[in-house]
């Protein structure tokens, strides 16, 4: 067998007015380049810009890239790049959404260009700095895997509760605040939602985390970075996590290893829902649910219950 390179996978955003036309014209290429090409991925398109992650072979990744920068009229647009062995995603999709990142306020759109941001030398060096305050503006199961060190978690399962538990947290304002998330679009929206509640002296990690390990690893990140695809989180050099796989009841990240009581499978399922009882430790909602089939008829029946037997006809 010859060698099979590996998928790149090219994260990337861009917020900027984009009539209806223009996200239908650009739904058509992108599904057309797709259709008969190696590339697999989701992108959202909105009227505020457009939002994606693709994988595929080096030169159809290229193209593609060459493309949105075309569509986004700037040649230097950024992509943030890594390595997979396999695909991470089963199809292209293309979607229009009413926003490219959901705060639940469309209304509320970053402007163009850089706004008040750190790149990881510069996050790096100011996360020394004394009576800072670091914020993960992420989900409670991605912050679960990995995390900046002393990073304040927001305890938040959706990014549209950031506005509530900000107002909830009550920081101090007078403090700097460092904040940051995967690839740096959620903080794009989010220093915007900070800005209104009063909070001024607020900096976003260019990037995010993918950006800052590019150049950093092992070094103030700590664990593995949780992805939105079926690579589940990335390690320290950007590579698909070794460690986490999908739980098959909760679909949250999992590192917890168990042989399926019914099947026998290996499958990684998480401690909340290992809590919850024996049927959670199986391979699958299917083989939970012939687990519990199982388990009752096992069960002797109650005293009180039990079927009578049928009158004599004689």
């Amino acid at each position: 067998m010859g060698y099979k390179a590996p998928m790149i996978v090219s994260a990337f955003y861009r917020f900027l007015p984009l009539p209806q036309e223009e996200i239908q014209k650009i739904r058509q290429e992108l599904e057309a380049f797709g259709q008969d090409r190696d590339l697999t991925g989701l992108v959202l398109l909105g009227s505020e810009g457009i939002n994606g992650t693709v994988s595929g072979p080096t030169a159809v990744v290229q193209t593609f890239q060459e493309m949105v920068r075309h569509w986004v009229k700037d040649p230097a647009q950024v992509f943030k790049d890594s390595l997979c062995e396999f695909h991470p995603f089963h199809e292209l999709k293309v979607k229009i959404k009413p926003e490219i990142v959901t705060l639940k306020r469309p209304e509320l759109v970053p402007p163009e260009g850089p706004n008040r941001h750190l790149s990881p030398k510069e996050w790096h060096e100011t996360m020394d700095q004394e009576d800072v305050i670091v914020l993960d503006t992420r989900n409670d199961y991605e912050t679960r895997i990995g995390k900046f060190k002393n990073a304040r978690e927001m305890d938040i399962t959706d990014f549209h509760d950031f506005p509530v538990k900000v107002r909830e947290m009550n920081l101090p304002k007078d403090k700097k605040i460092l904040m940051y998330c995967t690839g740096g679009i959620r903080c794009e929206k989010a220093i915007l939602e900070m800005n209104e509640q009063g909070y001024e002296n607020v900096y976003q990690l260019e990037g995010g985390i993918l950006n800052y390990l590019k150049e950093f690893p092992r070094q103030k990140f700590e664990g593995e970075c949780f992805v939105f695809d079926y690579r589940v989180a990335v390690d320290q050099e950007l590579g698909a996590s070794n460690s986490y796989r999908l739980c098959p009841h909760c679909g949250e990240p999992s590192n917890h290893v168990i042989s399926c009581v019914k099947c026998g499978t290996e499958a990684h399922v998480c401690e909340k829902c290992l809590e919850k009882g024996p049927d959670k430790e199986t391979c699958s909602k299917n083989c939970a649910h012939h687990f519990r089939i199982a388990s009752r008829s096992k069960r002797p029946q109650k005293e009180g219950f039990r079927k009578q037997p049928k009158p004599s006809n004689s």
